[in-house]
């Protein structure tokens, strides 16, 4: 006997072990899917600024074994092209590699405009497609704005906060709007009286007198044909430094009265496009935020409130006119990243009343619960 019997048990163990492998191999491979898909590591964004913009992948596999080979990047300003993995832009060759971020390479990509893209990975020698993703352009140059830096002209040391705002006519049917606004300093960005965004204390900090950045919105909905108003309240930040700090803030060179830019771009059904931009058409007045830090919060007094500031058809009679500002900064460059959010609100668990002017908000026990929960 050539083999003996304990030698074919080792060879039907792995004879078995082989064809549970190919097997879990080939059941694997009908679960693979590419996702997280993500441009500049943003889902879908709009409104980005590099010229070179970056792609990430995962491949969603949970068998061992799984890797991926190579890759091909398809680009293009067509939907239903990049669907059947036809790049109307860019096309790359299928790269070799377990790579799963790659640089866009392809024709210069104009500003304001809609790309589509998808991946084509080679998963363990077989091809896999992603979905569809997409992402905007916005102000490739600083030649793109349109607007003028305003502010209201006041002192730095005055303590309110300014308001702003400029109402307009979109005279056609609309397809697409979207706002593009920076600041030096912090905003809050109204249209038609609605909040634009769930943003917080945007945008985020830099070095003012180098380079400021600027969000894009899409306000498609928030667009009404006929007439519109926009609202933009103004906050300090780190900009306007306005108390003692520890790093010297309140002496940075930069610091200056809040100001801000911003383009309103629409699209109409038609092909035709307008802009609204800021410039001392924008009226100016001062409210109910008498005070704001990014230190020591914000001090807010109901009585100066004024009701429609940010609506069509208000009196601003009594308001004046915004004045020019030189830009803070040489460069505007898109912020491309998670933004600050509210995530979670704490309530009290009781509210003491003191005096007329003085209450005790109790958050111990509604905090402490929270800290049991992580």
């Amino acid at each position: 006997m050539l083999i003996s019997h304990k030698t074919l048990k080792v060879y039907g163990l792995i004879s078995l072990l082989v064809y549970s492998s190919f097997s879990a191999g080939f059941i694997s491979a009908q679960s693979i899917h590419i996702k997280n898909l993500k441009c500049e590591y943003l889902e879908n964004p709009i409104g980005i600024d590099n010229m070179h913009p970056r792609f990430t992948w995962q491949i969603d596999d949970s068998s061992h074994g799984v890797y991926q080979t190579a890759y091909q990047l398809i680009v293009g300003t067509d939907s239903s092209d990049i669907a059947i993995v036809k790049g109307s832009i860019s096309q790359t060759n299928k790269i070799i590699s377990s790579h799963n971020l790659a640089i866009y390479s392809g024709k210069e990509l104009r500003p304001f405009t809609k790309y589509y893209w998808k991946v084509a990975a080679w998963i363990n020698n077989k091809q896999f497609i992603s979905p569809v993703q997409s992402f905007e352009t916005g102000m490739l140059s600083v030649s793109d704005w349109k607007g003028s830096w305003i502010s209201d002209g006041e002192n730095i040391n005055l303590k309110p906060a300014p308001y702003f705002r400029k109402e307009f006519d979109a005279a056609k049917s609309i397809k697409s709007a979207r706002a593009y606004i920076t600041a030096a300093g912090l905003y809050e960005l109204y249209i038609n009286g609605k909040r634009i965004g769930d943003h917080r204390l945007d945008p985020a900090f830099t070095r003012f007198d180098r380079r400021t950045l600027y969000v894009t919105y899409d306000i498609t909905q928030q667009i009404q044909s006929g007439k519109n108003a926009i609202g933009v309240i103004l906050g300090n930040g780190w900009y306007n430094f306005q108390s003692q700090a520890v790093w010297d803030y309140e002496r940075a060179p930069w610091r200056n009265r809040p100001a801000f830019c911003m383009d309103l771009r629409i699209t109409y059904t038609d092909g035709t496009e307008e802009t609204i931009s800021s410039d001392r058409s924008w009226k100016t007045s001062l409210g109910p935020i008498v005070y704001n830090s990014i230190y020591t919060g914000e001090h807010y007094d109901a009585r100066l409130e004024q009701q429609g500031w940010n609506e069509i058809n208000y009196d601003d009679g009594k308001w004046k006119n915004a004045i020019y500002r030189k830009s803070p900064a040489e460069y505007i460059t898109a912020e491309a990243m998670q933004p600050i959010r509210n995530v979670e609100e704490i309530g009290p668990v009781s509210i003491t009343k003191k005096n007329d002017s003085d209450y005790i908000f109790n958050l111990d026990a509604t905090l402490q619960a929270l800290l049991a929960l992580r």
